[in-house]
Order: structure tokens, then sequence, then C-alpha cells
């Protein structure tokens, strides 16, 4: 008879003892952090950091860009040659660009699934769609659960702070509603901050038409802080942050991609389709010393937005603001529509595609070291006094006939030095209206004529 070596018979019992231990309760566990003068329970520290995912979020949203999309016109059925639609899906809200009517995008749910390629819609589509490059985006409504935590209405209650992203995609059914009028803070400054792992890598995402993915109040507060992660309309949010009020709020190391209107909208000053304030008087700004940096505002006109680029890259009212390292891309009107008048800062910003402007201002801003990279009527267009403009660049002006620096009206209080211009004649650099002046103004710029180039008093 053979025998089982004893080193064997020990493995195999401590194994057994090991397998059939429940996992530790950690959760009230004590944590000692070198040079704290307590010691803490675990779950306590974690809670320090919350994420969404605490809440009820799930974040199971699924996007595919540029793959096979078909669908009929009148038809429920939709084919995605590169799907990967499982049972569970049906129920999930779904986005499909181009099927909406007049070749807008579809918003509805997965009625049912019949294999991981093809599924069944709740609506019909209203046009139909049969690319190589095209978008669809499922999954569950996180809203909700998102929503009811920023509200306090969560159990646990979050007490404020940061709330963070997971990796992955949390797909929004209706406006995430940030707070506004609290001051947790003894001090009165206090703000809460909404942070993912990093930009590309979290989140937020529109599965609906609504106004914004991301909205705060008019009330004056404190702005929340918006870091590292990805917000994407779907080419059916009209705006990708939507900041009506407050101050010094501070957003960094964003995407804000796919929105119809403008992908970071500040303040609520109201302008028209083409750019023009709805109220010519309307100057009152309710933002002041707000901060973006570090950051992309753009569209996918080809995938995500057949139908159409989005109005404009940044609308805003603000005063006192901060703008820097910033691409601002493919608007149709303006990159940047600055309908304030309360000196805007604006540091490295590259605008480009082909917008009517890239840089539309109404006066009292200040840019230094920024780019225009394609315009079909004019680099800059400002409305009013006091444009500083220092160094940067104008290229690709080759796009329509645009000229330089456009200035619509007689104003004065400019300064204009050092910004290189091509493919336009030195001519151009510069435009006013028939017979209007500019008072009080340097202009230096390289290459202009030699009476551009000229003290105006």
């Amino acid at each position: 008879m053979m025998r089982t070596p004893l080193w064997l018979l020990v493995v195999s019992t401590v194994c057994a003892s090991v397998q059939a231990e429940s996992p530790p309760d950690l959760s009230a566990g004590m944590v000692t952090v070198k040079n704290a003068p307590t010691v803490r329970h675990l779950a306590d520290k974690l809670h320090d950091v919350p994420s969404v995912l605490d809440y009820g979020a799930v974040c199971n949203t699924n996007v595919l860009r540029w793959t096979q999309v078909q669908i009929a016109d009148g038809s429920k059925t939709l084919v995605v040659a590169d799907g990967w639609f499982q049972a569970g899906d049906a129920g999930k809200l779904i986005v499909v660009a181009g099927a909406g009517a007049e070749g807008n995008n579809l918003a509805t749910r997965i009625a049912s699934v019949q294999s991981k390629s093809q599924v069944t819609l709740q609506s019909t589509a209203q046009s139909s769609v049969s690319r190589h490059d095209g978008y669809v985006a499922y999954g569950t409504d996180d809203a909700p659960a998102i929503n009811a935590v920023l509200a306090g209405q969560s159990a646990p209650k979050w007490d404020l702070g940061e709330l963070r992203l997971p990796h992955g995609i949390c797909g929004v059914g209706s406006t995430i509603v940030l707070p506004g009028g609290r001051d947790a803070s003894p001090f009165g400054l206090g703000q809460i901050t909404l942070r993912g792992g990093g930009r590309g890598v979290s989140w937020l995402v529109a599965l609906a038409p609504m106004r914004a993915v991301i909205q705060e109040p008019a009330t004056e507060h404190n702005q929340a802080n918006l870091i590292d992660f990805g917000i994407d309309g779907s080419g059916l949010a009209d705006y990708g942050a939507d900041v009506q009020g407050g101050r010094a709020g501070h957003h960094s190391g964003l995407y804000y991609d796919d929105n119809l209107i403008a992908g970071l909208r500040l303040g609520t000053v109201q302008v028209k389709p083409d750019g023009a304030l709805a109220n010519p008087k309307s100057w009152y700004t309710n933002i002041w010393e707000f901060m973006v940096d570090h950051s992309t505002i753009s569209a996918d006109t080809e995938s995500v937005m057949p139908h159409g680029a989005p109005l404009f890259g940044i609308l805003t009212s603000s005063g006192d603001s901060h703008f820097s390292d910033l691409v601002v891309a493919h608007a149709a009107v303006a990159g940047v529509r600055d309908t304030g008048s309360a000196h805007n800062f604006y540091t490295d910003v590259h605008a480009w595609g082909s917008p009517r402007y890239e840089f539309w201002i109404r006066g009292g801003v200040q840019f230094a070291n920024s780019e225009v990279d394609g315009a079909t009527e004019a680099g800059v267009r400002i409305d009013g006094d006091g444009l500083v403009w220092t160094g940067g660049s104008m290229i690709s002006l080759n796009k329509g006939h645009p000229v330089g620096f456009f200035f619509s009206s007689p104003s004065s209080h400019h300064s204009i030095v050092g910004p290189t211009i091509q493919d336009i004649p030195p001519a151009d650099y510069l435009r006013l209206p028939q017979g209007a002046v500019l008072g009080d103004t340097i202009i230096e710029i390289p290459g202009a004529p030699a009476d551009l180039n000229q003290p105006r008093r």
C-alpha cells in the first residue's frame, strides 16, 4: 500500500483550514497613521474619499466610437458589427448618432437583445444610418444615485468635501446638479470637489437630451472644483458644464466634448445662435474669479456629431477669471465667446478649426501667448474697449477670407504687441468699419504696414 507523504498531509491540512476561513471583517479595524494624534476606524478613513460607487452608481456605460452602425429609418433594429450586447442590457439607455429627426442623435432604451451585435430599440429611428464611423453609447442611468449624494439625500449622508468618479464611464440620463449656497468651512470658503481617476479615464456621458451634463446654480456660492475627468454630451446636451453663478471654482484636467451649444458655459448672459447678445445692453456677470486650466474643449463632428459642430467652445460672461493651457477646437461660431467686460485673462490658449472667429470678445480681456489656428471671418473680433494681446500667433488663415483683428465699432484703450500673422496680406492684419478710429491704442505687429504700427491718440 502506498503511503501519503507526511509533508503533503501537512500542506493539505493547512490549505483546507485557510480555505474554510471566511474573509476577515476589517470595517471596525483600527488604523494608526504615522504622526497622527489618534487611532481611527478603517471605515472612517475610507470615507475620507468616497466614490459615487459607494452610493449606488454602477458606471457601466459602454461607448463605441468609429464603429460600424446600421439602422433603417422607421426601424427599431440596430446592428453594431463590433458590439458586445448582453441579455442584461435590456432596459438600458442608448444613444445612436444620426438616427434621430433630421439626422440628430437618437436617445431611447434597449427593448431586447437578439445577439451581441443586434438589439431592438424602444423607439423607431427617424433617419437611416449606415456608417463605418458611427457612434453608440448605452448604459445604466447613474444620475439619480449621484444627484442623491450631492443633494445630501444619500444613506449614509455625504458630508461634502471630495467625491470620486471611478475609472470607467458613468452614463447619465439627466443633469448632474452641483450644490450651491453651502459654506461648510468655518472660514466661509467651503467647496466640493468632484475628482476622477484621470483625464480620459473617468467620464460622465450624456445618455439623453439635457440642458447640461453638469450644472451649478445661479446663486451666490463657492463653486465646485472639477478635476481629472471627461464630460461628454453625446451630441445631446446643450452644455458640458453650465456654471450659472458663484465664485472661485477651479476646473482642471477636463475634457468637455460633443455638446450642442458650448462645452463650458459661465454665467447667465444670453446670446443668439449667431453669437450676438440677446440683449445688447446685457453685461451683468454673476461669475467671479473662476479658473480653468489644462483642459480640452472639442467635438467629434464625424462620429458623434455628424449633424454639425457646437456653436461655441467656451461661452462666458464671467469676470476676473483665468483660462490657461487650453485647447479649444471645432466650434461653428467662435472657439471662445466672451460677452463680459470685467477683465478676464487667457494664457496659452490654442483655438483651432474653422469657426467664424476663434476669439470673439466684448472688451476688457487680456491674452498672452495664445494662438489663432484657422478662422473664416477674423481671428479675433472685438466689440468694445480694452483688448490686450501679447505675443502668440495667427496661422492657417486660409479658410475663407479672414482678417487678423476685427474691431466691429469705434473703441479705445487697446494694446496689440508681438503676434506673428501668416497666410493673409499685411493690409488685412487689422480691420475697422468705414470711418471708425481706435483711440489711445498701441499696435506693434511684425510685418504690418508702417501706418498700422503707430500709436493712436
